[in-house]
Parts: C-alpha cells; structure tokens; sequence
C-alpha cells in the first residue's frame, strides 16, 4: 500500500510539474485611459473597448462617461486593465471601439500606465444606385449599391507630429497632437491649406503647456488656467483648425460656471489679449475654438474675487455711513440767563443776611 502511495504522489508532482512548464507566469496588468471618438465626435457613454494582443481578446471596458474611457486617477478602479503573461511583454497591443479597430497601438509594459486617445471613424452607406438597366429583374439590369465609405480618424501625437502635404500646403492626412498632460491638443484635418510664416508648406505642428505665471496677465476679472503655446509661430490654416482644451474633473468641479470659460490669444505685437469664440462642452469637460493661425492661447474664467471685493467694499462703505455721535454740552452752555440772574441774587441776599445777623450780635 506505501509503494501505491508514493508512486500516486510521484505521479501528482509530474503532473504538476508538467502544467506549470508548459503555461507562463501571469503578470501585473497595463492600465490605459484617455479619449475616445468616433467619427469625430465623443463616443457615446456604453461604448466597448476591447485590447487585443495577438488577435486575442486581453482585456476591455465600457464607457460609462461620453468621450472618455478610464481615469486619470488610480483610486477610481475603472481603467482599462490589459493582462497577459510576462513573456507578452513588449508585445504590441490593437484596441477594437465598437468592433473597429482604432488606429493607435500600444507595447505591453506590466506594471504600466498610459494615457493613450482613441478613435475610429464612423461608416457612411450612400443610397444605393440602380444601374442603366432600371429592371427589377434578375440578371444584370439589377440594381447595384457603391461600397461603405469609411471617414479617416486623425492620426494622434504627443509633442509634435509631422505634417504630410502637397506643394501647395494641402494636408493629406488628418493630424492631431495633443500635450503630455492632455490639457490641450490641434486637430489638423485632411484637406486643409498649412502655410509656415514664408508661406511654404508647413512641414509639422507642436503643441506645449506654458506655465501661466511666466505670461503677461490676462483682462481684468479673469483668471487664467491653462496656457498653450502652438508652432511653429506664423503658421497660418485654412480653414481654420480646432483648438482643444481638456479640463480634468477637479478643474472642472472647481469652477463656478463652465459657461463663463473663454479662450484668449495673446498677440505679441500689441502686447495684448484678445477673445477667440469657443464652444463649452460639459459632457467631454473640453472649450474648442477655431483658429487660423498658431499663437499663444489662454482659457481662462472670471475670477471670484470679484464678487468678495465688491462685497467688502459695500460692507466697510455701511460702517462708514453710521449715525455721528451726539454733541456733549456743559451744563453752564444749557442753563437760561433768567436761571443764572436769580441764582445769584438769591446768593447776594444770603450773604448779606450773614453779614447782618454777625454785626448785631
């Protein structure tokens, strides 16, 4: 019965021995977050994201917030969590957004976080044609429908991105560099005239956070939040390309009214700030606005101190409009000159009263 024992035992181990050689050793997960459109446009709220390694599924979320998937901060628990094996890693990772596949990719670091944007385009069917044939038949007089059309997803960058473009400064491809820190990013579409400042055709686009205290300050009542400088300077588009600032949800919570938010363009010339029209979208937390050429950008808001000073300036004008003291007079200042006369004439009798009783006795 121990020989049947011991080898039941032998034969456990091998059997164990041989599942662990043969499967890899899990590793930590890769976390991504970011934003995610279709079409252009923020992807609506329930909008799955699946990560792919190899063609098989590794990890995937639902949208729970049009226009972003994940979060910035750790403690919130819903990022976009990528597993796989330790011999996986430096991997290349696709992402697939309602079943299309997005055209940015990752490399597979365990451990590692990364802000990475998302997007596909969105497909458009035309209405299907009939042929010259017009019959209902079958045959070849049917009627044959044009293939679906899909709309290209700008490229996303970091930094700086190069610009492909005819001789003319048509951009051939969609563009869009964003920030490392994500506050601030330019989409360049296909199609669009960029010309550098001596009028050739722009070769690339850079997109830097300024730190707000190093520029001159903005008009009177505001204060400024995020600062973009865009190059190269002189850069000059039409039409117009778009301009984005992204809030993180404490900037967002800690401004009173996002409606108020406005974007400035600083012109160096003049040496002063000037409104550009923006758009607010408290669904994305983003302000875009339109421009036309690169420059130093501002998004800033009115400041709340502006209803506190007002508020002192009405209290200490109250204090100071309090009802003035009472005048203080001197008894002598009240009393009437017929008072005083018989005063001193009922003084004047006494006296002489005195003087009388003494010189008879």
């Amino acid at each position: 019965m121990k020989i049947q024992y011991c080898c039941a035992l032998i034969l456990l181990c091998a059997l164990v021995a041989g599942v662990t050689a043969d499967e890899s050793v899990p590793s930590f997960p890769h976390e991504f977050w970011g934003t995610v459109t279709i079409g252009g446009s923020p992807a609506p709220a329930g909008t799955e994201i699946i990560a792919m390694i190899g063609g098989t599924g590794c990890g995937s979320i639902t949208t729970t917030k049009s226009g972003t998937y994940g979060s910035s901060s750790r403690y919130d628990g819903n990022r976009l969590l990528v597993l796989a094996n330790e011999d996986q890693a430096g991997a290349t990772i696709t992402f697939l957004v309602d079943g299309k596949e997005a055209g940015r990719t990752a490399t597979f670091t365990p451990n590692g976080t990364t802000c990475l944007d998302l997007s596909v385009g969105s497909a458009v069917t035309p209405t299907p044609t009939s042929s010259s044939g017009g019959n209902s038949g079958g045959g070849s007089g049917g009627g044959s429908s044009s293939p679906t059309v899909t709309a290209a997803a700008p490229r996303v960058y970091t930094g700086q991105a190069s610009l492909g473009s005819s001789k003319s400064g048509e951009v051939l491809e969609s563009v869009k560099v964003r920030t490392a820190d994500g506050s601030g990013s330019v989409t360049v579409p296909a199609g669009t005239t960029a010309l550098d400042s001596r009028g050739d055709p722009l070769g690339e686009v850079s997109v830097t956070t300024l730190d707000p205290v190093t520029l001159p300050p903005v008009p009177a009542g505001n204060t400024l939040g995020i600062a973009l400088t865009c190059g190269p300077d002189g850069a000059t588009f039409d039409p117009a390309v778009t301009l984005t600032f992204t809030l993180t949800e404490d900037e967002w919570a800690g401004i009173d009214d996002p409606a108020t938010l406005t974007v400035f363009l600083y012109d160096a010339a003049a040496g002063t700030w000037q409104e550009v029209p923006a758009t607010v979208d408290p669904v994305t937390r983003t302000v875009t606005a339109r421009v036309s050429h690169f420059s130093t950008y501002a998004l800033a808001w009115p400041s709340v101190l502006k209803e506190v000073t007002a508020s002192a300036g009405q209290e200490a004008a109250a204090a100071t409009t309090a009802t003035p003291p009472a005048e203080t007079q001197t008894p002598g200042e009240t009393l009437p000159l017929p008072v005083i006369g018989a005063g001193c004439l009922i003084l004047l009798l006494a006296v002489i009263g005195v003087y009388s009783w003494k010189k008879r006795g």
